[in-house]
């Protein structure tokens, strides 16, 4: 696994996080030019370029986005520990701001952000009798409101993944971070290894899959219709990550011809002859790509049959439940003994309908049926305690995982060969 070293370079994708919590993925290509996040106004892509990666970018008087640098907005725990007060003889009856909307409005117009929410806490006439707890939360909660600032953050599949749950949780089958490393563990996703994996969530699980490898091992990914590689892309992977993936549709593999089918075909097959001087040189190149991209087909599928695979990874959403078991069938047949097969299913019912079937079937050993618990904390001196407003299911989505076994009873004789008895055992010399 690499990573961008220095600076966000062009060409390369980046994670804005509002202050809100909001997140969205962003290209930085040739052609772009702004960024547009949430509510906020256009952010340039030159005041983006050139940034690290973690740094801060906040919008000045002007409309000018510039690097936020140090700055503490947080207390110690050594000023925490001084806070014996509390605000329970403080008038919460909206009257505390001397300011009026139209004054703060016309005041966002000629300074920034910050100084918007100084220039409200100065005119609070309960601000100074707060707690420093309160004050801290007061500050807060009036940036969220009028600073505008977001944070740049590297593609990584933790990122990507929070990211993609909150735009839209279905396209990647409600599959949290956590359950993500779940399923990389129990599979014993290593370097070195091959996997054949049904990946339903735009291509998250292939991505942390192919940076646990490394560059070294297989991953043949089998889909049906499209085969979408929105985390392949956004994660930025170097080429040897990028070449331990190969897609397989699944049809080819049910085929019992599947040079005759069309993804597989030669592309000059019927086809007359016609020498190399008659063809223009953009349809020679044309007619080029394809037959090296047919060639490259051919090799993943005959790279899938040649061995045995590793391990089974399912991922599948509640509108494939067909795909999952055919694949599910197609990948244990293609599994060798000792090799690691895990489920990830949304509902309980089908998932622990499969894990009764295993048991009963004597094939698998280890067979368990997993739901994680995962709650988020506000980790602050003195005021520690789980989020009261949690964004996703505390419990979500279950991991049936067990190891495939070979029963060779049927094979053994009837009865043993007899044991040779051993002769009087020699004395030791002393």
């Amino acid at each position: 696994m690499a990573f961008v070293v220095g600076n966000i370079p062009r060409g390369s994708h980046v994670v804005l996080r509002d202050g809100e919590g909001a997140q969205k993925v962003f290209f930085l290509g040739a052609s772009c030019v702004d960024l547009r996040m949430g509510k906020y106004g256009p952010i340039p892509a030159d005041s983006v370029l050139g940034v690290p990666y973690g740094a801060t970018l906040r919008k000045v008087a002007g409309g000018k986005w510039e690097r936020l640098r140090g700055g503490r907005t947080e207390l110690t725990a050594e000023e925490a520990a001084e806070v014996i007060e509390d605000n329970r003889n403080l008038a919460q009856d909206n009257t505390a701001q001397k300011m009026t909307p139209e004054e703060v409005k016309a005041l966002k117009g000629k300074l920034g952000g910050q100084e918007v929410v100084d220039a409200l806490a100065s005119s609070s006439t309960t601000f100074a009798s707060k707690t420093k707890f309160a004050q801290e939360k007061y500050l807060k909660k009036k940036a969220q409101k009028h600073v505008q600032q977001v944070v740049l953050l590297r593609p990584t599949v933790m990122e990507l993944c929070e990211t993609y749950m909150k735009q839209s949780r279905n396209k990647v089958c409600g599959l949290r971070f956590d359950y993500l490393s779940s399923l990389l563990c129990h599979a014993d996703v290593r370097s070195g290894a091959r996997y054949f994996l049904l990946d339903c969530a735009a291509g998250l699980v292939t991505g942390a899959m192919a940076q646990q490898l490394a560059g070294c091992g297989e991953i043949f990914r089998v889909f049906r219709g499209g085969c979408p590689e929105k985390a392949l892309a956004e994660l930025d992977m170097v080429e040897a990550d990028r070449k331990t993936v190969r897609q397989l549709p699944l049809e080819v593999l049910l085929s019992a011809d599947p040079l005759s089918l069309e993804w597989l075909k030669d592309p000059f097959e019927g086809q007359p002859a016609v020498p190399d001087a008659e063809i223009e040189a953009q349809m020679a190149l044309r007619y080029e790509a394809r037959l090296n991209r047919t060639k490259q087909r051919r090799a993943d599928l005959e790279a899938l049959k040649a061995r045995p695979v590793d391990g089974l990874i399912i991922v599948a959403g509640d509108e494939d439940p067909d795909l999952a078991s055919e694949a599910l069938q197609t990948g244990l047949a293609m599994l060798i003994p000792g090799g690691r097969v895990v489920v990830y299913g949304q509902h309980l019912q089908p998932v622990a309908a499969l894990q009764g079937s295993w048991r009963a079937s004597g094939q698998f050993v280890d067979v368990r049926l997993e739901q994680l618990f995962t709650r988020e904390y506000q980790v602050l001196p003195q005021r520690t305690h789980p989020h009261m407003a949690a964004e996703s299911q505390l419990c979500e989505g279950y991991i049936l995982s067990a190891s495939k076994v070979v029963d060779h009873s049927s094979d053994a004789p009837d009865r043993a060969e007899p044991v040779e008895q051993a002769g009087p055992r020699k004395r030791r010399r002393q």
